[in-house]
């Protein structure tokens, strides 16, 4: 008996320990989750690589300007006769060549390809923006989740350190009885055992409860030994709307908003695919400057500078039909494209439906339980007295404590569950993240 008392006051102590920690509101783990996850801070840095990419001259809108620049020096073993007789017999020769230059291309028109590019980078950028809020949503979602399941757990704490004080009282009593000889040493031991039981019970469940801050930290990117309290009550909406959830899902739900954008950059493709069979025409210019001197030729100093200006012009005659082939297969990816967001409205519609019916249900467990835990409340305080008094059997007392407590954890769990289809109804609907 003082053994169980002694663990069951070290359970307490721990678990007061943690309660007495800084409280952690919900706002404020969101907050420093959002901060530090690092699943955010990756597709935030490939969003930042999409918008460097959507620029202008990513797309080949803008010219191209080169500075070059050389010098050689040669040595060679020269000998050269013109028509006129004149000689140059040299074996030491020395030559030196120096070139500058700075050269502008400039394609001006390539069947508006640099345009069709500029307007798919555009979309990547979006794309990217959309899978940052993605990453944030999952984030958030998964952060609610952990946090309302440590209330959950710290509740069903509660709910076994309860069901420990009832078998103290009733160890308590049959030892009493035992000792005074108006009870049974078999209802003693069994009394004593059902406590063991419940102590155990209660061990269990405060290492669920601390590994359930250890995946809440987790999630915010903290040391995961970080100790916290968290407020005790799941606060449930009551009043969402299924139209309403289902008008915002086909508005605002970011994975569908994806596919859509998906399907824009297939367009793109087909008009790309397109493109390239217009010809391709550009604008060259420049400056260079030669300085030439040698002792290897009759012409032994060369000098020019000046500009140059210039258009090319190139067309694909024929290739093979690969340009077709590409056509077709950009034509066959926007149709592809366009059925995976059906089926995904599809997939939606049904999953939003079912996660409604799932929340509505939850709704009325709720009322249920919280019924259930008043009479069973009421039973267990009737039981007691009446056992104090012999009226009831230990196993009575134990099977209407079990209750007690079969009640009481499913209207934690009901609660739980509720607040988690409630986060799913709003992630899905885009209304999760404001």
């Amino acid at each position: 008996m003082k053994k169980a008392s002694f663990t069951l006051l070290i359970l307490l102590l721990s678990v007061f320990a943690v309660s007495a920690q800084d409280l952690l509101t919900i706002d404020r783990a969101i907050e420093i989750g959002l901060s530090n996850n690092y699943g955010i801070i990756i597709a935030k840095n490939s969003r930042q690589i999409s918008e460097n990419n959507a620029s202008p001259g990513n797309a080949g809108m803008l010219p191209k300007i080169d500075l070059n620049a050389g010098y050689s020096h040669g040595l060679s073993n020269a000998k050269v006769t013109n028509m006129a007789g004149y000689e140059i017999n040299n074996p030491t020769a020395n030559s030196d060549l120096f070139t500058a230059g700075i050269n502008l291309n400039w394609t001006v028109f390539d069947g508006l390809k640099m345009f069709i590019k500029y307007d798919k980078l555009k979309k990547l950028e979006e794309i990217g923006d959309l899978n940052v809020k993605i990453s944030v949503e999952n984030t958030l979602a998964r952060i609610m989740a952990a946090y309302y399941e440590i209330i959950r757990q710290e509740k069903e704490t509660e709910i076994l350190k309860e069901q420990v004080g009832i078998s103290e009282f009733r160890l308590d009593l049959a030892k009493l009885k035992y000792e005074t000889g108006s009870g049974s040493e078999l209802e003693f031991l069994k009394a004593s055992v059902e406590l063991n039981a419940d102590i155990s019970n209660l061990s269990n469940q405060k290492t669920v409860y601390m590994n359930s801050l250890a995946t809440l930290n987790e999630l915010m990117a903290r040391d995961v030994t970080s100790k916290f309290g968290v407020k005790d009550t799941i606060l449930i909406n009551y009043q969402l709307n299924y139209d309403s959830l289902r008008a915002g899902m086909r508005e605002a739900n970011r994975n569908l908003l994806l596919y859509n954008r998906n399907v824009d950059v297939s367009v793109l493709n087909m008009k790309s695919a397109r493109a390239v069979q217009w010809p391709t025409l550009g604008l060259t210019t420049g400056i260079n400057y030669l300085n030439s001197q040698t002792e290897a030729s009759i012409t032994n100093y060369n000098r020019n500078f000046g500009a140059v200006v210039g258009v090319t012009a190139y067309m694909n005659i024929f290739d093979g039909l690969n340009m077709q082939r590409d056509y077709r297969n950009a034509k066959i990816s926007y149709a592809s494209s366009e059925l995976e967001v059906k089926q995904l409205e599809n997939h939606l519609e049904a999953h939003l439906l079912k996660i409604y019916n799932e929340y509505m249900n939850q709704l009325q467990l709720i009322t249920f339980e919280k019924e259930s835990v008043a009479m069973a409340g009421k039973n267990m305080e009737i039981a007691r007295e009446s056992f104090e008094v012999g009226a009831i059997s230990s196993l009575q007392l134990r099977e209407i404590q079990k209750n007690l407590l079969d009640a009481n954890t499913r209207l934690v769990d009901a609660e739980f569950r509720t607040k988690l289809t409630e986060t799913a109804l709003l992630l899905i609907s885009g209304k999760l993240l404001k």
